[in-house]
Order: structure tokens, then C-alpha cells, then sequence
């Protein structure tokens, strides 16, 4: 009798939680109530008749008590029971069984780490018998000479797909009407008018101790600084251009104040050297551990990038009066042109342009990028490399060859 008792109970609180369950599962949706009774039988319809979708919830072990109770049961259904015995099936399941069945499946970071060990170890020598600096080749990459994909100006006319295809819009801002249209974009002049007689370009990196997966412990040569200083020596030798690269460290113990903390010596810089057009604030991102930003170019492994902008304005606030930024416009036009080129020669080596609500220090010039290189999930060699691309868009912005 108490055992009949026991089984009634679970029954009973099996069934309440899949009443619950089911009830989140229709109220938690934007679709209509027949659309999600559809898609809710159609999903569980499916995996009661392939053993592969049963498996492929990676909550499959976890949960409440009742969610383990309702995994065991169905376990022992017939046909769990026969993909698990199955010797083709139970190898092509393998990754989805429960953990004691299986080997281990190593992390992402695992993988990536044992993927790069023999990159590692050439990295560490190249640094070891290079003190001065990295010694990568950026001759050894051609700039493509011709677009691999071209929008039509009839899609370019319109803002929405403009900002469907090019922008992503954090939750707190709204980009405004006429802000992105097409003409007001590119007819903004980004070209140089100072000679490289004189410094053009200031690179500086407000998260100086951001680092990749295979950066070496307390050597900065291969943290984003070290990328920007290979970025810069691109632009130099490769482009002609007149670069100060600025090493000043303003997020040392903590991140918090490290744009208001960088402004004394962005301005310093700027005063002393009044012929800098152009500033480009270097990042690293922090995406999910499972998160790879590579892509291939002329068979090298880069690192994605992303051109970011503040628009000072926030959907709580409206205009950040006390962030001004006179040149909001300005950085909106000057990264898209930077976009838009990326995005014709080399197609999926940028992320979207990122819109958020602050200012970010980019009201010191009309010419300003933010930009987000990689995450901490690439190597430093997939962001050196991504350098070499990211070089030749700003240089052919900079001349106005990306207008012709």
C-alpha cells in the first residue's frame, strides 16, 4: 500500500510539473496560443520519435526533482532503450548520453589551447628572440583589389535595411530617425587633409590589460597592446601613415573609471600633437566561453572585429547633455564607411557596427573608432593577423579610394 502511495505522489507531482512547465512554456511566447500548442506538440511529437533530439538537451541531467524524476522515466522507454543498445546509433549519440556513459568531452578552451600549442610554443620563440616586438610579416598579405560582394543602391536607400544588415542596438539606446541614411553616411569627407609629415593617426587602448586565450603572462606584446602596436607598424610601413601609439594603462585593478581616467592624456596627447585627424580606441571583447570570432582570409585564421559607437543618448534619459558629443553623426558616418568597405572585400571579417547610449571619449574628433577586436577566446596570432585587413580598410577610408 505505502509503495502504491509513493508512486500515486510522484505521479501526481510529475504531473503538476509538467502542467507548470507546459503552462510557462505557452505564456513565455510572442506567438498566438494555436501557434504555440502547434509548435508545442510538433517539438515534443519529435522527440518522442527520434532518440537524437531527446538527448540534445543539454539540461538533460540537471533540473528540479521532478525534472530527473520525469529523465528517468523516460530513459526507460522503449525507445531510448533501443538507441542506447544500438551500436550505430549509440555511436553517433555518444556526445548527448548521460556523462558516465560517455568519455569526457573537452571545453572549448581545451580544444582551442591544444589546437594552438604548436602556435604557442612559435609565438614564444619568435617573442623570446624578438625583445623589441613581434615579428610578423605584413607583406605576406595582399589587399583584396576587387568587392566580393556589392550592395545595390536601392538597398542602400533604405535606413531599415541599413540598419538590419550593419547595426546591432543595445537594449538601453535607440538610434533616431535620419541618423543612418545612406547620403548623410557617406558623404561625410573622411579623408586626411594633414601629410604624414606630421602625426595623423592616435591609437590608445582604454582596456590596456585585456588579453587573448595564448597571451603570455605579464608581457603586454601580446595583449591588445601588442596587437595595437602591430596594427600601428602596418599603417606605418605598409600605408605611409604618420601613427602615435599610445601605451598609457588606465584600467590597472579594475575597469570602472578607466574612460574618465584616460581623458587627462587622450587630451594631453591631442594638444601636443594638434594634426591627429583620426583617433581608434582598440579593444578586446568578452564574449560566452563557446564564442569563436575567427574567419579565413587568403588561408589565415583572423579574428572577427566590430566597430562600436556611443551615441549618447539613452531610452531612459534622451540626450546625455552632461556626455555631450558634437560629433555623434560624424563617428556614426565614419565607421559605417569603414563597415561598408569591410563588408564588400571582405565579406564576414566584421561583426555588426554596435550602437550603446554613452559617450566612450569618442567626442574628441569627428574621425574616432572604437573598435572591438576578437575576444578572449582567439589566439594572439588570429588577432595579429586580422590586423593586416583591418589596416588597408582605414587606409583606403582615409584616401577616399572607398568612394571611388
Amino acid at each position: 500500500m505505502k509503495k502504491r502511495l509513493i508512486l500515486a505522489a510522484a505521479f501526481a507531482i510529475l504531473m503538476l510539473n509538467l502542467i507548470f512547465k507546459a503552462k510557462a512554456d505557452l505564456y513565455g511566447s510572442d506567438l498566438g496560443i494555436s501557434q504555440r500548442f502547434f509548435r508545442l506538440s510538433l517539438e515534443n511529437g519529435l522527440s518522442c520519435f527520434n532518440s537524437f533530439l531527446t538527448y540534445a538537451d543539454k539540461e538533460w541531467s540537471e533540473g528540479s526533482l521532478c525534472q530527473r524524476v520525469w529523465n528517468r522515466v523516460w530513459e526507460m522507454t522503449p525507445i531510448i532503450t533501443l538507441a542506447q543498445h544500438d551500436l550505430e546509433e549509440s555511436a553517433y549519440l555518444c556526445e548527448y548520453l548521460p556523462k558516465n556513459e560517455t568519455q569526457a568531452i573537452p571545453s572549448l578552451e581545451e580544444a582551442v589551447l591544444a589546437e594552438n600549442e604548436a602556435a604557442n610554443e612559435l609565438l614564444n620563440e619568435t617573442l623570446n628572440a624578438n625583445a623589441g616586438g613581434l615579428a610578423y610579416d605584413p607583406t605576406q598579405f595582399v589587399p583584396a583589389t576587387a568587392p566580393q560582394a556589392v550592395y545595390s543602391r536601392q538597398q542602400l536607400l533604405d535606413e531599415g535595411f541599413i540598419k538590419g544588415t550593419f547595426y546591432a542596438e543595445d537594449p538601453t539606446t535607440m538610434i533616431r530617425p535620419g541618423q543612418l541614411k545612406y547620403d548623410t553616411l557617406m558623404g561625410f569627407d573622411a579623408t586626411l587633409k594633414q601629410d604624414n609629415t606630421m602625426p595623423q593617426i592616435l591609437i590608445y587602448h582604454t582596456h590596456s590589460q585585456e588579453t587573448y586565450i595564448n597571451s603570455l603572462p605579464n608581457d603586454e606584446s601580446t595583449s591588445i597592446m601588442g596587437v595595437g602596436e602591430h596594427l600601428s607598424n602596418i599603417l606605418r610601413t605598409k600605408y605611409g601613415l604618420n601613427v602615435i601609439h599610445h601605451m598609457g594603462k588606465y584600467d590597472v585593478g579594475g575597469r570602472d573609471y578607466a574612460y574618465s581616467n584616460a581623458m587627462a592624456d587622450i587630451e594631453n596627447v591631442l594638444a601636443q600633437n594638434p594634426t591627429i585627424e583620426v583617433i581608434i580606441d582598440l579593444h578586446r571583447d568578452e564574449t560566452n566561453a563557446d564564442t569563436r570570432l575567427v574567419t579565413t582570409i587568403q588561408d589565415k585564421t583572423m579574428a572577427k572585429f566590430m566597430f562600436f559607437n556611443g551615441l549618447s543618448y539613452t531610452r531612459e534619459l534622451g540626450e546625455l547633455t552632461g556626455l555631450p558629443n558634437p560629433y555623434v553623426q560624424d563617428n556614426l558616418s565614419f565607421a559605417f564607411q569603414m563597415q561598408l568597405f569591410a563588408e564588400e572585400y571582405y565579406p564576414g571579417l566584421t561583426r555588426r557596427i554596435y550602437l550603446k547610449g554613452y559617450r566612450y571619449n569618442m567626442h574628441y574628433r569627428p574621425k574616432t573608432l572604437l573598435i572591438e577586436l576578437g575576444s578572449q577566446t582567439n589566439t594572439v596570432e588570429e588577432a595579429m593577423n586580422s590586423c593586416e585587413p583591418l589596416a588597408h580598410i582605414i587606409s583606403e577610408v582615409l584616401s577616399g579610394a572607398n568612394k571611388e
